[in-house]
């Protein structure tokens, strides 16, 4: 199985927060570390019997601090990137959210949520 990682633009993100993506913050994207990935992914069974490619979503912590509103100490750094999954690329047979917390993902609208309510807290 192979992984594309293409940018998500500002609809894309919304999108995946809408149906809560699978989520990393943080994650290293260089080349190896995304074959790693897939690997886990067919490995763990994660995927649906027959997936050759997944698209992986990515953007910066900028992208996500002007998107949000998100200021002072809410916000992530500019370089920061993040990498989501839609969930339709897992297998419902699949301990995704076993995996998940595992390997330290979060659901994309959490992020969003904690997100926002960090925001409101510092405005208070």
């Amino acid at each position: 199985m192979k992984i594309t990682v293409v940018t998500a633009n500002e609809d894309k993100i919304k999108e995946l927060a809408s149906h809560s993506a699978f989520t990393w913050e943080g994650m290293n994207l260089d080349e190896q570390n995304i074959s790693d990935i897939a690997q886990v992914f067919c490995s763990e069974k994660l995927v649906k019997d027959g997936t050759e490619e997944i698209t992986g979503y990515t953007w910066s912590g900028a992208v996500m601090n002007e998107m949000y509103g998100l200021t002072g100490e809410n916000a992530y750094p500019d370089d920061l990137p993040f990498l989501s999954f839609e969930l339709d690329s897992f297998d419902g047979e699949g301990n995704i959210d076993v995996f998940k917390m595992y390997c330290g993902a979060r659901w994309l609208d959490d992020i969003v949520r904690n997100n926002e309510l960090n925001e409101q807290e510092q405005e208070q």
